[in-house]
């Protein structure tokens, strides 16, 4: 009967003491269990990154949302840099050629306006004829065949019985050797440029006007080629052909040219 209860009392510390061991080995395991599961700290977050994380300098990397100045200009990329200059020169030759536009038109405006002001004075000074020395008309007429007379032999323009064809029209001389060529006559001029005829814009005087000796030669081809035009206020029949009036006075053809 003694015995039994020392035994149940060393029992029981036995049990105590293997339960105080198995709390000591559970409890450092449970701990560590717990740190485990516990949601990390803003602390832990923080913690600055490994040193092989960093990115390399020159390293192309995706950027996503806000990021500053010196972020984009690492992003950028090598077409947009090159077209950048491209850009900037084709601005400056778009200016350019507005520049140039617009002085092409002040320069086309001043030449407009240089046209219309000759225009302006050509209309109110008319081109003078070309004109030409006795020598060398009498010198184209005798080339072509023409004779000329003077009834006072001479050839002094201030002398109405002298023949002079100073100061003549160019293109009175080329048309009466016109009328000779189509005509086929012998042609003489007997009065030009000298005083004693009747004055006038188209005048002897200034040169609009020639007489030529008559034949039945160049009286048939002038009355027949020719259109009647009436009489003259001087009694003389007036044969006309485009500008060119003939006039049959009684020693000689009066003849305008215009």
């Amino acid at each position: 009967m003694g015995t039994r209860p020392c035994k149940q009392r060393r029992a029981r510390l036995t049990a105590g003491a293997l339960l105080a061991l198995q709390i000591s080995l559970i409890a450092p395991a449970a701990h560590d269990a717990a740190a485990a599961d516990a949601p990390r700290s803003s602390t832990a977050v923080t913690a600055p990154a490994p040193a092989s994380a960093i990115r390399p300098a020159g390293a192309r990397t995706a950027v996503t949302g806000t990021y500053d100045a010196d972020v984009l200009a690492t992003a950028r990329s090598p077409y947009r840099q090159a077209s950048a200059p491209r850009a900037e020169t084709a601005t400056r030759t778009g200016t350019k050629t507005k520049t140039k536009t617009k002085t092409e038109t002040k320069a086309e405006t001043e030449a407009g306006t240089t046209s219309r002001t000759e225009a302006a004075a050509t209309s109110s000074h008319p081109i003078q004829p070309i004109r030409i020395g006795h020598l060398q008309a009498t010198q184209q007429l005798r080339k072509a065949g023409l004779r000329w007379k003077s009834s006072g032999g001479c050839t002094n323009r201030r002398v109405r019985t002298c023949t002079s064809l100073e100061a003549v029209r160019a293109a009175t001389v080329t048309d009466v050797i016109a009328l000779k060529q189509r005509s086929g006559c012998p042609v003489v001029v007997t009065g030009g440029t000298e005083v004693g005829h009747a004055p006038g814009r188209y005048s002897h005087h200034r040169g609009y006007k020639l007489d030529i000796k008559p034949n039945d030669c160049i009286n048939r081809y002038i009355t027949r080629e020719h259109v009647l035009d009436g009489i003259r206020g001087d009694g003389a029949p007036l044969y006309r052909d485009s500008g060119t009036v003939y006039a049959r006075e009684s020693d000689h053809w009066d003849i305008l040219f215009r």
